[in-house]
Formats: structure tokens, sequence, C-alpha cells
């Protein structure tokens, strides 16, 4: 029993809070097995890393094939590798519909009785006797998460999604994993009746709990999902919210916040960059911000400005926010090949932001190496670069051509 005397609404239940959980939309796919994988594209063939996922070991390969059911054709389906023992199709409903096929809904694996389909890939047809499925929501949960929520493999939880909508998964299966991000999968049908998208935030429902007054009566405690708002001009709430969070709570000059408002009212004067402004709020309450570019002739993301509120700090907030900047560039411009991470050494936080980008396996970029004459910082400033997908290519040219085009917009 919690006893106190003031209004529970303002009590800050958040920072108890550890069962957020960033969202992961799974885009329909195919897992393949080795012999299948040499009758699509021929005899000793290995597929191509392309990007390597949350889940370590797994990644997208550059390899598609097209899968073909009674009523229609699904073409260029990514394959996830590496390889399984036995070959699994996992589509959407729609998918489903489209293709003619009666896919049940089911968990990873779980491949009895059901339908199959024929894929086509360039050495090749392959006729699939099963392994069409539609997947059930599931959680990939580290090892170290799972044991702070006294979670286990193969427990069921609900999740709980408060955005435009209001959803609620029931029995959804935890997958535990030593190595690997936690990380709430759905499929796109789901995401699109939930208005989400990768990287944003739903809540785990493990254990109920329940508040009581100094009287003995329980006490309704809401928690508010922390979601992330793009800003569209400098006069949205969320914006204005934002803007002001980096003058007053992160002490940046206002000629910042005038820079970041003018971009936003002429992004033509920055083509063919692009900026963008994302806060992270809680309820009404904007409670972190980020800035960031893409560098379209560079192919790179360039994160100038990230911070969270004192009172929100070390609550996980940051990497989710740090996450969502990552999935958003990859969905509006999926050629991105890796994020350039701006850590200022003028401030007292220099160095938490720069273990900060390390932990999510950032790397710092030696920029002494290159002329002060092609490019100059305006400040003393740290650059570390996130590779995005595998072959990320940041040699020389393209780190140049990166200044040239900061040169414009910073």
């Amino acid at each position: 029993m919690i006893n106190f005397k003031i209004d529970p609404d303002k009590v800050d239940f958040v920072k108890s809070n550890k069962w957020l959980v960033p969202v992961g939309v799974s885009n329909r796919h195919i897992h393949l097995s080795q012999e299948d994988i040499e009758i699509l594209f021929g005899r000793g063939y290995q597929l191509t890393v392309a990007k390597e996922l949350a889940q370590k070991g797994n990644y997208a390969a550059k390899e598609t094939v097209n899968i073909v059911g009674s009523k229609g054709v699904l073409e260029r389906v990514r394959i996830v590798g590496p390889p399984r023992e036995v070959s699994q199709v996992e589509i959407s409903r729609t998918d489903a519909v489209k293709l003619g096929i009666e896919a049940p809904i089911r968990d990873s694996g779980d491949l009895d009785n059901t339908p199959g389909a024929i894929l086509i890939g360039p050495a090749g047809p392959l006729v699939l006797g099963k392994g069409v499925i539609i997947p059930r929501a599931h959680i990939h949960m580290a090892k170290q998460k799972a044991e702070s929520l006294d979670l286990h493999d193969r427990d069921k939880v609900s999740i709980l999604i408060k955005g435009p909508k209001v959803v609620c998964y029931h029995n959804v299966l935890v997958r535990v994993t030593d190595a690997g991000e936690t990380e709430f999968h759905i499929d796109t049908d789901e995401a699109n009746a939930a208005f989400v998208d990768t990287g944003d935030l739903a809540m785990i429902k493990h254990r109920e709990m329940v508040v009581k007054d100094n009287y003995g009566n329980i006490v309704e405690v809401g928690v508010d999902n922390i979601k992330f708002v793009v800003g569209k001009t400098p006069h949205d709430y969320a914006s204005i919210e934002g803007i002001r969070l980096l003058r007053n709570v992160f002490h940046y000059p206002v000629s910042t916040q005038q820079s970041i408002v003018n971009k936003m009212l002429n992004p033509h004067l920055i083509e063919p960059a692009r900026f963008y402004l994302l806060s992270a709020m809680e309820g009404d309450k904007v409670v972190g911000i980020s800035c960031f570019y893409y560098l379209t002739d560079s192919r790179l993301g360039y994160l100038e400005h990230i911070g969270i509120t004192p009172e929100y700090r070390n609550r996980g907030i940051g990497s989710f926010l740090y996450h969502k900047v990552t999935s958003f560039l990859e969905k509006e411009h999926p050629e991105i090949e890796g994020l350039l991470l701006e850590v200022r050494r003028s401030k007292d936080e220099t160095d938490n932001r720069k273990q900060f980008f390390l932990n999510l396996g950032a790397i710092p970029v030696d920029t002494s190496f290159y002329p002060s004459g092609k490019f100059k910082f305006a400040e003393e400033l740290l650059l570390m670069f996130k590779p995005l997908v595998v072959e990320a290519n940041l040699n020389t040219i393209t780190l140049e051509q990166a200044f040239r085009n900061l040169a414009k917009v910073l």
C-alpha cells in the first residue's frame, strides 16, 4: 500500500515506468532454408547482407523474390537471413487477400497445417507446400530487460498503444534473447489500424499497479505513452515548445532558435537537403527535442540537436528518441547509408552525449584530417558516425561532400 497526502495526478509515476517498448513494424518478408535458397538463386548461393536488424544475427538481405498465389503476385519481397531449417513466408492479412491465400495467424515456426505458395527467383520457381502465415504480434526482449520486468521466455503480456487510436493487444508472446534490442513487432495492417510507425512507443501491461490513498481507496493512475511529433511549421504547439526547450533548458543561443524557425519557414533555402524537427511528448508536455537533416548529395543524415529535459532523463527516452529519428529517416529516405552525430565540446553534457552515441554503436570521426579551408564548424565539435547499412560508404569524398552540404545548412 502506498500512502501520500497530495494529489496523485501530480505524483511523478513515470520515473518507475520501465515498461515502455518501441514498436517495430514488420513488412512482408521471407525466411528461407539453404536448400530453398539454392533452388531460387543457384547452387551454392549465399545471401548478401544489406542491413543488420535489431535482433542480433538477423539481417535484411539484398535478395528478393516474387510470391505467387491463386489471385495475385507480391513482387520483390525481401528475404531475411540467416538461412533457417524450414522456409517461412510472413505476410499481412491484406497481402493474403491479394494473393488469394488463407493464411492463418501463427507464432513463428508454428507451420503445421499452413498453406503454401509459389516463390519465383532468378534461377527458377520454388513450390512451398506449407509455411505461409500472418505472424502473431510478439515482443523480442533483451534478457536484461526481461529480468528487470520479471518476465521469462514464452510469457504472455498485454501491450497498450495510446496514439490517435487506443489499441490493446492481449496474450502477446515474449521472446527473450541474449542479444538484440527490445521491440514489439506488429505487421503493417496492425500498424495502420493503430496509427503507429516504427520507433513509436507502446506500453507493456504486465503487472497491475494499484495505488491507494490514505483512506484505502484505490486511485486510478493514468500513465500516458510517450509520442513523437514531427513539426510541420514552427507555429505547431510541439514545435514551439521544443524550440523553447533548446533555449531555456539546453541553453542554446537565440540565434539557434531563429535558425530553426527560418529553415522550417523557408525549406527551399537548404535544398536539396531536408530539415526536420521531432518532439517527444508525454500527454501535452514536450519532454525532448531532436533537430536533424537529410543530406541528399551524400546520402547521410545529420543529427544536430537532441535532448531530454532533466527530470525525464535516465528512463531510456533519449534512446527511444534517437531510434525514432533513424526510423523516420529510413522511411522518408530509404537510400540513406548512415547518420552523422554532432557533439558540442562547449557544454558540460559533451561527454555524456559522446558516451550516449558510443553506446548506440557510433564511432568518432577524425575531422582534423580535413583542411579547415574546406569546412569550418561555427564552434568546436566532435562528429560521430553511425552506419545504417552494411555497405555504408564513409570515405574522404563522401565526408567532404557532407561538409559542403553542412556549410550550407548550418
